[in-house]
């Protein structure tokens, strides 16, 4: 049994590279195929069944007992599930029987300790949580994510999900989460190399870079569903004002949920967000001006399409708006533009304002980090009083094995506790995604030297902490 498992394991290969390959925009290299749902994911019982290359090679896999066929599905991650299904008609078949149980295990493997994060983005992804979503909506959807958060319930709640939802989080994780992952390995590995002046570090992720960086990924997303534009129509862009969230209502409220390290993984996938829809608010500045001759006779008022990127609180504005809009914007154009004209017709419809309070300068900003402090002193900043120990433990799953923050973050902070966050953080220090590496990496490519650089431009020899007693 267990010989056949390891071959099946070995056999059955992912269907795109697991190397950390540059994205396809660079030259020479091909788009990944994300999974669809008309293929293993979706519910189209009528699809035709995949055609082996060789019919020889199924029959092993036909002949296989039933039980022992569902297992093997039951114990892959999601890629190579993709790829076994497509190879072989006997698993095709046993897939669509037992599509929602084999699923929600594959989930499981692949996400591990990030499942939750995927649900609650699935959840809160929904047309109609978008249509319905209220203070009081959000403030107790977040309460349910914390309680499924806890231990007790994070490695089982899987098993209650319906077939609509495992398929929705393999498909978000799958055409989404994955291909965004590879660019932003890409964008922040250059980025540390263009400060270490060496070469772009190829190596694989670990599990525990993995897991940082796709808790990011959801965490940021659903920062985007509950506090952004998210999946707001233009309809429910105008009702967000009556939300009410003030930028210390975000931080107690949820960010708070989180390790001080943790928020600083969400606000890594943030500037990834910020500097790509700040190029291309440049590369669309003209298209897009009122005074642009294809809005002659249209003037005034503004007309539809136009936005002022030449006010920089305007665009600071309508920056925040179009980033937290999420992923799907950001996967689009990257991967789904094909020429200037469509990137700006894209733009044009997916441009906005966020007449609330969201993350950089906001909830993740001095004053309200301040305003909560003047409220309570937590637990963390109680740590952070007292300067409690925080060592380097090792490269871990803080989800499941308790706190044990990356290396760069006790290098920052000396070992001991931090919770200064967001403002408090140099950008440059963000680009090339600190929190995320684990210290194989760190100590490979320089990146502790250019973390120490780059503090004390910032902060010399003092340290924030002390401001704050």
């Amino acid at each position: 049994m267990h010989r056949i498992l390891s071959k099946f394991r070995k056999s059955v290969k992912p269907s795109e590279s697991t190397k950390l390959d540059p994205p396809p925009d660079h030259p020479g290299l091909s788009e990944t195929m994300a999974m669809s749902r008309g293929s293993i994911l979706g519910r189209e019982d009528s699809q035709p069944e995949p055609v082996c290359g060789n019919a020889q090679n199924d029959a092993p896999l036909a002949n296989l007992p039933p039980e022992l066929r569902l297992h093997i599905l039951s114990i892959l991650e999601l890629d190579r599930l993709s790829a076994l299904v497509h190879a072989s008609p006997a698993f095709h078949r046993d897939y669509r029987r037992s599509r929602r149980s084999i699923l929600s295990k594959c989930l499981q493997l692949t996400l591990r300790s990030v499942t939750v994060d995927a649900y609650a983005v699935c959840q809160s992804s929904s047309d109609e949580f978008a249509a319905t979503r209220t203070r009081d909506k959000v403030t107790q959807f977040i309460h349910s994510y914390q309680d499924r958060r806890a231990p007790a319930h994070n490695s089982h709640f899987t098993e209650y999900l319906t077939e609509d939802e495992a398929i929705s989080m393999a498909t978000f994780h799958s055409s989404i989460i994955k291909p965004l992952a590879r660019r932003y390995v890409d964008w922040a590995l250059t980025n540390l190399s263009e400060e270490t002046k060496g070469s772009l570090d190829n190596e694989l992720l670990s599990e525990a870079e993995e897991t940082r960086l796709l808790r990011a990924l959801y965490r940021f997303q659903l920062c985007c569903n509950l506090f952004g534009v998210g999946r707001l129509r233009a309809s429910g862009e105008l009702r967000l004002s009556s939300q009410g969230f003030q930028p210390v209502d975000i931080l107690k409220l949820f960010i708070c949920l989180f390790e001080p390290w943790e928020v600083e993984e969400i606000a890594c996938i943030y500037a990834f967000a910020r500097e790509k829809c700040d190029r291309i608010f440049e590369d669309i500045r003209w298209d897009v001006h009122e005074q642009n001759p294809k809005f002659e006779g249209q003037r005034p008022p503004t007309p539809d399409g136009a936005f002022d990127f030449d006010n920089s609180y305007t665009r600071d504005s309508l920056l925040k708006g179009t980033i937290s809009r999420g992923l799907d914007l950001l996967h689009t154009v990257f991967s789904r533009v094909s020429d200037h004209a469509q990137l700006v017709l894209i733009m044009q419809a997916q441009i906005t304002c966020l007449p609330v309070s969201f993350l950089e300068d906001e909830a993740w900003g001095e004053t309200a980090q301040w305003q909560l402090r003047q409220e309570r002193l937590s637990r963390r900043e109680q740590k952070q009083q007292r300067r409690d120990p925080l060592p380097f433990t090792g490269d871990g799953d803080s989800e499941t094995e308790g706190p044990r923050p990356p290396l760069a973050w006790t290098v920052m902070w000396g070992s001991t506790y931090s919770n200064l966050f967001g403002y408090y953080v140099q950008g440059v220090t963000r680009r090339w995604g600190y929190v995320m590496w684990d210290a194989a990496r760190l100590e490979r490519t320089g990146a502790k030297e250019v973390l120490a650089r780059q503090y004390e431009e910032d902060w010399g020899d003092s340290d924030p902490r002390d401001e704050l007693l």
